[in-house]
């Protein structure tokens, strides 16, 4: 197989596994929050209700996380053997922000454990605030790889680093794009997470964490009507090259649709919630998590066959994959069938998990 067709099938595969990941690990981030909130609320109030909402929560990250995990264990397999060069320069330039990301990462995995082992067997007060660092922490892995991300569209720290400046240090975050991007993503995935939670407190006729969850859901929905544009203007100010590929892709216009439904229907649901009755959120839930793949697939997929963009420049994906690296035609489809078995069980495990048992149940006490 021709090495073009190597950095293609790379190219797709990494962006397959991203979507994948991003698509969970965005319900991971918000039901966390959301499963911290309304424990420390319950622990507060002494609110029986709320803390069942929030074990209902910390359910469904339990889902979640798997999935999130595996998949983002995809993404590095990709990254190391498709694009060698890129995780390379990537480690040397941008070892703070990946050191970030995975200190997090290590922090948050136990804390999920003790959040759900330590249920009951602790005093509420301490166990609240053991799930507020799981919580917390999950927010510091966007941190670290968002900086990463901000890098291929706007080369700051690692430009300093090539020019012959030295490790770069904490300059990845002196990078503009980065706090764009990166609050852009705080409240995309509150947002997801806050819709996919009121989705299962709905499977469990759970009305108070309906309430809660929708409205998590709803406010940073609104605030991302700022930071949507502020991003995008930002590209067009250090990244005017990428900013060019973004605006006159049709994507953007099908996104930027999506968010105004979002929004409406959003709306509709916290007017029906007011007058006291119950909407039904699960087009909410589905249209969020298609509104964050398709804002991952602008901020990513459309650049190829460039990978990373400089001013009005762009470097290509080519120059940072593993050439050396020949994959037959045969083997092509059988990761591709790979890919697919792989999602057709994770589809039916989470049906199987989230609908029919795991997270509609009635918690334990």
């Amino acid at each position: 197989m021709r090495a073009v067709d190597t950095v293609f099938l790379g190219f797709a595969g990494l962006g397959l596994a991203l979507l994948i990941h991003i698509a969970f690990v965005s319900i991971t981030l918000g039901t966390g929050l959301a499963a911290a909130w309304t424990r420390w609320l319950a622990y507060k109030r002494g609110d029986r209700e709320l803390e069942l909402a929030s074990r209902r929560f910390l359910k469904l990250l339990l889902v979640t996380e798997l999935y999130s995990g595996v998949w983002g264990t995809v993404i590095t397999v990709f990254l190391a053997g498709f694009f060698t060069p890129l995780l390379t320069l990537a480690t040397n330039t941008l070892f703070i922000p990946l050191a970030v990301a995975v200190s997090s990462i290590m922090v948050r995995i136990p804390a999920i454990a003790a959040s759900w082992y330590t249920w009951g067997r602790i005093s509420p007060r301490a166990h609240a605030l053991i799930m507020w660092v799981m919580a917390l922490s999950g927010f510091g892995i966007p941190f670290g790889f968002r900086a990463v991300f901000a890098e291929m569209h706007y080369p700051l720290a690692i430009g300093h680093y090539l020019q012959g400046g030295g490790h770069p240090g904490l300059l990845a975050y002196g990078n503009p794009l980065f706090w764009l991007l990166y609050l852009h993503t705080v409240a995309a995935v509150i947002s997801v997470g806050g819709f996919a939670s009121a989705w299962v407190a709905e499977l469990g006729r759970d009305a108070r964490g309906l309430s809660f969850a929708l409205k998590l859901g709803a406010y940073p929905l609104f605030a991302q009507l700022a930071l949507g544009p502020a991003y995008w203007l930002g590209l067009s100010q250090y990244s005017p090259l990428f900013f060019e590929v973004v605006t006159f892709n049709p994507l953007l216009a099908a996104k930027v649709a999506a968010v105004a439904a979002l929004a409406a229907l959003s709306l509709r649901a916290l007017r029906r919630l007011n007058r006291g009755s119950a909407p039904s959120v699960k087009p909410l839930a589905a249209l969020a998590v298609l509104t964050a793949l398709a804002g991952e697939t602008l901020n990513s997929g459309v650049k190829y066959p460039n990978l990373v963009y400089a001013g009005y420049e762009a470097l290509p994906a080519r120059a940072f994959a593993n050439l050396y690296l020949e994959i037959p035609v045969s083997l092509v489809g059988v990761i591709l069938a790979f890919l697919a078995a792989s999602m057709a069980v994770f589809i039916l495990a989470s049906y199987l998990a989230l609908v029919k048992r795991y997270v509609a149940d009635e918690p334990e006490d």
